[in-house]
């Protein structure tokens, strides 16, 4: 109130005349060293504020209520701040380059078309921006370079309340996301809004990986070697015992079949039509570092930080995904590297797909998980004959006996057809990954023999979103989603953001 007064006072001396708002607002902000407009929001800010502050306590509203008016009061207050100020990085945007903006397109200079408003939905509300609208006269595209320059999203919601939104999606179904918005944000939004939102990040997210996974793979595709430059955001160090879990899971997916569709005139959407569904693998794998790996207790380790790769789609893709990580990482300079896999066929090509020494080792329950389904075939579900011909063998693939368990195989002669099918199919397996099961020299260096991290990841974080139930995706919605679940596990969602508005 002082320094309204003092305003009033100087700027009527100065002028010889009573002083306009305008002139007074100009003289304050001057005194407060903000930009006239920034005040103004101010202003309004602390009568939202003061309004707030003097309502009655004696209305009988529980603390619940009270903390919620406090937020709702706190966001109305400092929208018009935030408002002023995006207006003024804008406005000298526009004065910097004003003439100068080129298309983003073909590169030539546009046309002015004059300031246009354009109204954004954020955390706060709403917030109504004016900025210099340019066109190509050659293909009659248009664009705003103060958004670009600011990386304000060219959609209708600022890139806060964007990355909020998807990150929510990503989390539960499109529907719980809505009202996860409502009732943590404050912000309505239509779950239509929000899956167009979630689509936008997925393909920028997918289009970015899969560019910078061609930008640094390790060989040519005629397998000439390349030289090519480390991540900007790689570790410091190499570890000297580095570990990539690999397996996969399977949600469903359905895809339209055309020959059993029949379109309903006046309807969009699903009515009509047929769908055929298929089961498609996404792979995952976990990286860590062998001194980020503690023991929890008897029996049960932990590993402190670990980072994942996410892909539906085929092996040669999710390895350039996969060798970029390690780049990160510094895997590639590791002393020792270790891939632990459940044995499938594609994970040696997988792991000649990188250009050093791997370390294969066959995850040591599947193999135990594998003798226990033969003797359950075999001597019948439970019986102690099952338990005690499966803890022998169990007990020989440990200290490294593999060819007696072979043997102890093939002298099985079971009757029925599914018994005799999975000792094949076992004894096919262990021949396949003998190279892959010397446990006691693996635990003799200190390794590990289990992959139970990239289990988990099957789980944790790519099925507890895409394999809900009931749940059928779209293959691109599947393959997506896989890589936006990737970039939360990973603690990564706010660098993909900056990574997007940047592109």
């Amino acid at each position: 109130m002082n320094l309204l007064v003092l305003s009033v006072r100087e700027v009527g001396a100065k002028l010889g005349r009573n002083p306009s708002a305008e002139e007074i607002l100009s003289d304050m902000a001057h005194r407060c060293g903000l930009l006239p407009p920034i005040l103004g929001g101010l202003a309004e800010s602390m009568e939202v504020m003061w309004e707030y502050a003097k309502a009655s306590v004696e209305d009988g509203v529980d603390a619940l209520d009270e903390e919620g008016a406090a937020i709702s009061a706190s966001k109305r207050a400092f929208q018009p701040v935030l408002e002023a100020r995006l207006q003024a990085r804008i406005d000298a945007v526009d004065r910097e380059t004003a003439g100068l903006s080129k298309c983003p397109v073909c590169g030539k200079s546009g046309e002015s078309k004059g300031r246009r408003p354009k109204t954004f939905l954020s955390t706060f509300g709403g917030l109504t921006l004016f900025r210099r609208w340019c066109e190509c006269a050659g293909h009659k595209k248009g664009w705003a370079e103060a958004e670009r320059r600011l990386q304000l999203s060219t959609g209708r919601h600022t890139p806060r309340l964007d990355e909020s939104m998807t990150l929510l999606a990503a989390v539960t179904t499109h529907g719980m996301a809505t009202t996860l918005c409502r009732s943590l944000l404050g912000v309505d939004v239509s779950e239509h809004a929000l899956q167009d939102a979630v689509e936008r990040r997925a393909e920028a997210v997918v289009q970015l990986q899969d560019r910078q996974a061609e930008r640094l793979r390790p060989a040519e595709k005629n397998g000439r070697p390349r030289m090519v430059a480390r991540p900007s955001d790689a570790v410091a160090d190499a570890p000297d015992v580095a570990y990539v879990e690999v397996d996969g899971v399977v949600p469903m997916t359905r895809q339209l079949d055309p020959e059993r569709s029949k379109p309903v005139p006046g309807h969009r959407g699903g009515k009509g039509r047929r769908y055929t569904m298929e089961g498609k693998e996404v792979k995952n794998a976990v990286l860590y570092r062998g001194d980020d790996c503690c023991t929890e207790g008897d029996g049960r380790g932990i590993v402190l930080e670990k980072k994942y790769v996410s892909h539906l789609g085929y092996w040669a893709n999710f390895a350039a995904l996969l060798w970029v990580m390690m780049l990160r990482l510094r895997f590639d300079q590791a002393g020792t590297l270790i891939l632990l896999s459940d044995g499938a066929l594609w994970i040696r090509e997988l792991a000649a797909f990188f250009p050093r020494e791997v370390v294969l080792i066959l995850d040591l329950f599947h193999a135990k998980h594998r003798l226990w389904e033969v003797a359950n075939a075999v001597y019948g579900e439970r019986s102690a004959k099952a338990r005690l011909w499966a803890n022998t063998q169990c007990m020989l693939v440990e200290k490294g006996d593999l060819q007696t368990v072979i043997k102890t195989l093939k002298r099985l002669r079971p009757k029925r057809t599914i018994a005799k099918d999975k000792v094949d199919e076992l004894v096919t397996y262990f021949t396949n990954n003998e190279d892959r099961m010397d446990y006691p020299t693996y635990r003799a260096n200190g390794w590990r023999v289990s992959s139970g991290g990239v289990e988990s990841a099957n789980y944790h974080v790519t099925g507890a979103r895409l394999k809900m139930q009931g749940m059928r995706w779209s293959v691109k919605g599947a393959a997506e989603m896989a890589r936006l679940r990737a970039d939360l596990a990973n603690d990564e969602w706010r660098q993909r953001t900056r990574e997007v508005l940047a592109a």
